[in-house]
């Protein structure tokens, strides 16, 4: 995909803590387009420069503020409008904005298409509000009743910015059709899916036979849910890896105390993780994900998943071919599932096959496509 003859500009919303999945979308347009211009409303150079090199990032006056701030996008909430506005995005005849929250806000020139890709309407203010500012902290402290009153107050003027803004994109799309659904209920907007870039693993050439391990690969936070699979092993005795880091990893580990069939073995390097990959019985994932990456990432080495059934996995996952879904967020249902699980005679071909339709070719393919029909010059 070429971008001489056109100039484009790709913004995301932050480029500062983690590096996730909708930051690997934004390398990934980074690379599709090598001579756009980029832009993050913040962006920690440190961490992300490996994934950018040689490339610029244009970032606003939240770049300035304490590190504290930065890493707590809730103390950022009454700039944010003012941020996204800062933008100068004059002269270009493409913006695409990568967004999990703000930047599809952005305000472009006349006779600029503006394209965004939309991981998800922003959640702190939308569906996971109040829960949302009831486990934010300073230090110590929650969030008091005054500071509670004036976010309350932003956050009802930021819904109708959301809103009345997202109106002037020309094509949304999204990552998944629950995604999609989301933005239809949230904006009233009709997105096209376009399913991310997920970065295919190649099984090693000469490869032991797999394990008897059951695999997860996450980070350890609370709302991944893998406590689940640390009670469904517990119980049944099933070997269980846990690959990652995070905050939840002490609270996981008390959890699974007591039991020899739990290992904990923290960061994985990329070719630690594939092996881990291609070996695993099977890959757990117990949360419900706008698209999840990583199952797509484990079907690539042929294998099977089994998952909490929603959000985007329904779209990826085959159940009885490329693995199984359990129906409730307990370990008892996924206990039930492991044992199905166990009875069938998976085929890593159809499997593998399967994890190819989420490619980066048929990302950069199917964006062309869109891009062409929005009717950017080429």
């Amino acid at each position: 995909m070429s971008s001489k003859k056109r100039k484009v500009a790709i913004i995301h919303d932050w480029l500062n803590v983690k590096v996730g999945g909708a930051e690997y979308v934004f390398f990934e347009l980074a690379r599709l387009y090598p001579e756009a211009d980029l832009f993050a409303l913040v962006y920690n150079k440190k961490l992300f420069r490996s994934h950018l090199v040689g490339r610029k990032v244009h970032t606003t006056f939240l770049q300035l503020l304490p590190g504290f701030i930065k890493r707590r996008p809730f103390l950022m909430l009454p700039l944010v409008k003012l941020a996204v506005g800062s933008f100068k995005l004059r002269g270009y005849d493409l913006v695409i904005s990568n967004s999990t929250a703000w930047v599809k806000n952005v305000t472009v020139a006349r006779g600029t298409k503006h394209v965004c890709y939309c991981h998800s309407p922003a959640r702190m203010i939308w569906d996971s509000w109040p829960a949302y500012l009831d486990s934010q902290r300073l230090g110590p402290f929650r969030v008091g009743p005054v500071s509670r009153f004036m976010i309350t107050a932003i956050v009802s003027r930021l819904r109708l910015w959301d809103y009345y803004a997202t109106k002037n994109i020309d094509v949304i799309l999204a990552n998944s059709r629950y995604i999609a659904s989301r933005i239809q209920k949230t904006y009233g907007r009709q997105a096209e899916v376009l399913y991310p870039p997920v970065q295919l693993l190649h099984k090693p050439e000469q490869e032991d036979e797999r394990g008897d391990y059951y695999l997860v690969l996450s980070v350890l936070s609370r709302y991944k849910n893998i406590e689940l699979a640390i009670e469904a092993c517990k119980t049944s005795g099933r070997e269980l890896v846990i690959a990652g880091e995070g905050p939840d990893r002490e609270r996981l580990e008390a959890l699974a105390q007591g039991s020899k069939s739990i290992s904990f073995v923290g960061y994985v390097s990329a070719e630690r993780r594939t092996q881990l990959m291609s070996q695993s019985k099977g890959f757990l994932f117990p949360s419900i994900e706008d698209f999840g990456m990583t199952p797509v990432e484990a079907m690539s080495v042929g294998t099977p998943v089994i998952a909490l059934r929603g959000g985007g996995l329904a779209e990826t996952v085959i159940d009885g071919k490329t693995g199984v879904f359990f129906e409730s967020a307990s370990a008892d249902s996924l206990n039930e599932a492991l044992t199905r699980f166990e009875s069938v005679s998976w085929q890593s071909t159809v499997i593998i096959r399967q994890a190819e339709q989420f490619g980066p070719s048929v990302f950069e393919e199917h964006l062309s496509q869109i891009i062409h029909a929005a009717g950017v010059p080429i």
